[in-house]
């Protein structure tokens, strides 16, 4: 009997063991599979006319923590990048309603984020010159009354975005304290309402 049950044991212990290599392949292939497609969205931007619609569809693709989805995004626009004589030379901005905030930090921490995970997209495509990213939230004042508001403006130009090296440490850089992110990028606005909380 002590054998069969040592048996039944090591059979039991070695389907664990195989169950839990296949889950440990399978995160690991989901959480892996991120920077790839990351790459591969670059790349395919990279080689794009840039347009509205060109952008829209490359920033389907963000993801992350305390990153905005494809779908929160409420436009794009594009224009030509007035003051030079290139005219491949772009200055794209994106509008961003994220769909929940917790507090006046969380909306800063979204901002920052999502700015980082989209100008990494965005600039890979050499005719990006600036990038603008608009956090719109809805608002209530004393009386009751919403409206969707600017909550931050964010702007990098491609002179700076050149020279980060790895946008993965700029992010999680600004997970530690997101105000390194304004470095590099500069904070045009920040609702007074924001502003006075933090």
């Amino acid at each position: 009997m002590d054998d069969k049950k040592k048996k039944n044991t090591l059979i039991g212990c070695g389907t664990i063991l195989g169950l839990c290599v296949i889950i440990a392949i399978a995160i690991g292939t989901c959480l892996g599979g991120g920077d790839s497609d990351n790459e591969a969205v670059k790349s395919d931007f990279s080689q794009e006319a840039v347009t509205e619609s060109s952008v829209k569809s490359a920033l389907q693709h963000l993801s992350g923590t305390s990153v905005v989805s494809g779908k929160e995004i409420t436009a794009v626009e594009v224009s030509p990048h007035m003051g030079t004589s290139n005219s491949n030379d772009y200055i794209v901005h994106v509008y961003f309603e994220p769909e929940s905030i917790w507090d006046e930090e969380h909306a800063i921490e979204i901002a920052v984020h999502t700015s980082i995970h989209a100008m990494e997209i965005l600039f890979a495509n050499s005719s990006v010159a600036e990038v603008v990213m608009w956090e719109q939230i809805p608002f209530t004042d004393k009386y009751g009354n919403s409206e969707v508001e600017t909550a931050t403006r964010i702007v990098m130009d491609k002179s700076i975005a050149d020279k980060i090296v790895d946008w993965e440490k700029v992010d999680e850089r600004a997970f530690g304290d997101y105000t390194t992110f304004f470095q590099l990028a500069e904070l045009q606005y920040i609702h007074p309402a924001i502003a006075k909380e933090l």
